[in-house]
């Protein structure tokens, strides 16, 4: 393992997290506020099926900026428990 590069590759998924999170949010409230072109029926059940399909993207979105980010967090926590592992063999080795 090469930390230097684990902590890159973990930096760039952070960051993409974070990415996806702002266009998200800003994307919101035209994924979920629709509202009906009149006052018939069929507009207005249209319109709520955009808000639901809407609201299901927004929340399959969040699941999935979720998990890159916990993947960006092993990625820093793994970078870091080798390096205390390499630090601890060198340190057993010098004995």
């Amino acid at each position: 393992m090469v930390p230097g590069a684990v902590d890159l590759s973990a930096a760039v998924e952070a960051g993409i997290s974070e990415e996806m999170a702002a266009t998200t949010a800003a994307g919101a409230a035209a994924l979920t506020g629709v509202v009906p072109m009149a006052t018939d029926v069929d507009s207005i059940e249209f319109a709520a099926a955009l808000n639901a399909a809407g609201a299901a993207y927004l929340a399959t979105a969040g699941e999935h900026i979720g998990q890159r980010a916990a993947f960006s967090g092993a990625q820093g926590l793994a970078s870091t428990a080798n390096v205390a592992a390499e630090a601890t063999r060198a340190a057993a080795n010098a004995l």
